[in-house]
């Protein structure tokens, strides 16, 4: 109440001040303002994004008080947001001279530098803003230091400033979430396992905590840790919703699909639904093989948000199910013309025209698929399987010469590579091909025979499988 009673008196004094102001302005006479008035009117309009009103006000006020480090401040601020950095840097390094403890000058000048990518500038300055600042602001100020240190990939500097920033304030919440972050980008899941676990054993009530922790339980594909680490964010805090949908996607994981569903609809419970949660939804269902349940789901998704493609894909996902080719090719075409960088989707789309015998349009689908994204096995996989079904298999050899190194001796690549010496009659070649490979992967005769059934019957083929190394 205390604070309502001061807005609403904030309030009406500033609206004496701009009445004021503007009977000077439209009876052309001067009126005295003292400089705290001028500053509120100036903040006034660049609230209401009438930065030339803004302007105005200044001039007016630095005819008054020339000498104000404040409006000078004020100026150099605005010339920034302008994008008149030149400017605004040296009027601000001027003012640093006079005023070289002010926090708001060195946080004006850490966002300027963090703008313009001069990220140990940022920091230099985000550090001083830290030491002289108003203890209120100290949490958002680790955060943006943390979060320079990871534009330059300083991973290391980054969690150190990120577990000061939870010494000095456990609930926040950012500096949790941002140190998983950092962790997962560094590849140390286990190390954030134990530092996250240390965190809930010194602050068990942290609903954040907990959270995170099942975050990089599941990253490690711990799901039934991940499960009671969310459920215990969920007894702290039961209206969390994130919890709630992490704990069903390692569900999700565990095809515990029934609970998943539960879990979602729980969630719907505390939030708005989304076109997200119910794609989710349909998913579990085609799951579990009920594909009306599914298909409406998806469609459930769609009348809330008409060009969410995830649910096109889980409606095209269906029809082809079905063996609906028609209906799968248009949700598939669709989810793509929606996200045309999304390789998935190319996948998808290019495994309809394949199974539909229009290879070159699969063709066209999967060469988009790798200018995207130039060294995905996948597509690379998909592609020389197109080509194989429409007997191209010189073309299909040449595609696999074009694998990226770190994956030209993949068991998959090697299998495709025999089916296409095979098919073209080079059996030697084929076979010496197979004979070196065996001796890696002890497996590959029946990989290669998922592939290429008729394989199979060749006599060759049945001494390798019966000679073949045998796995330990």
């Amino acid at each position: 109440m205390h604070d309502e009673e001061l807005n609403e008196h904030d309030s009406k004094e500033m609206a004496g001040i701009l009445a004021r102001y503007e009977a000077m302005l439209a009876s052309d006479t001067s009126v005295f303002f003292d400089l705290m008035e001028l500053e509120s009117l100036i903040e006034h309009y660049l609230n209401l994004g009438k930065s030339r009103s803004a302007q105005h006000v200044l001039k007016f006020a630095k005819g008054l008080y020339p000498e104000s480090l404040n409006l000078k401040l004020r100026e150099a601020q605005m010339m920034a947001g302008s994008g008149n950095f030149k400017r605004a840097i040296p009027q601000l390094r001027q003012l640093l001279a006079f005023e070289p403890t002010n926090d708001e000058i060195h946080l004006t000048l850490a966002t300027l530098y963090s703008q313009m990518s001069q990220h140990q500038e940022a920091i230099h300055h985000y550090r001083q803003a830290l030491d002289l600042g108003d203890a209120v602001y100290r949490s958002d100020l680790y955060i943006d230091i943390a979060l320079e240190y990871e534009n330059i990939g300083h991973w290391s500097h980054a969690v150190e400033v990120l577990n000061e920033a939870l010494l000095d304030n456990p609930e926040n919440e950012t500096a949790l979430h941002e140190l998983g972050f950092c962790f997962e980008s560094m590849g140390m899941s286990e190390e954030a396992i134990g530092v996250f676990q240390s965190f809930v054993d010194r602050h068990p009530y942290s609903c954040p905590g907990w959270y995170n922790l099942g975050n990089v339980f599941q990253r490690t594909g711990k799901y039934p840790r991940a499960i009671e680490a969310y459920e215990y964010a969920l007894v702290i805090d039961e209206g969390f919703s994130p919890a709630l949908l992490q704990k069903a996607a390692a569900l999700t994981m565990m095809e515990d699909y029934l609970q998943a569903m539960e879990c979602y609809r729980e969630s719907m419970l505390m939030d708005a639904p989304q076109a997200n949660i119910y794609t989710l939804m349909g998913e579990c269902k085609e799951r579990l093989g009920n594909l009306s349940e599914a298909e409406e789901y998806y469609y459930c998704a769609l009348d809330l948000d008409t060009e969410f493609a995830d649910a096109h894909v889980g409606l095209g996902v269906v029809s082809e199910m079905r063996k609906d080719w028609t209906s799968s090719l248009k949700h598939f075409e669709k989810a793509m013309a929606l996200e045309p960088e999304n390789v998935e989707y190319h996948i998808l789309l290019g495994g309809i025209l394949r199974k539909i015998g229009m290879h070159d349009e699969a063709g066209l689908i999967y060469s988009n698929a790798l200018r995207l994204e130039p060294d995905n096995l996948e597509v690379f996989l998909e592609a020389a399987d197109n080509l194989q079904k429409d007997d191209r298999h010189d073309e299909a050899l040449a595609l696999l010469d074009g694998v990226p190194p770190t994956s030209a001796h993949d068991p998959l690549v090697v299998c495709r590579r025999f089916v296409s010496l095979y098919s073209l009659g080079q059996t030697k070649h084929a076979y010496s091909l197979l004979d070196l490979s065996l001796e890696k992967t002890p497996d590959l005769c029946n990989t290669l025979v998922e592939l290429f059934p008729g394989i199979a019957q060749d006599a060759e083929f049945s001494l390798r499988v019966l000679n073949a190394p045998k796995n330990q």
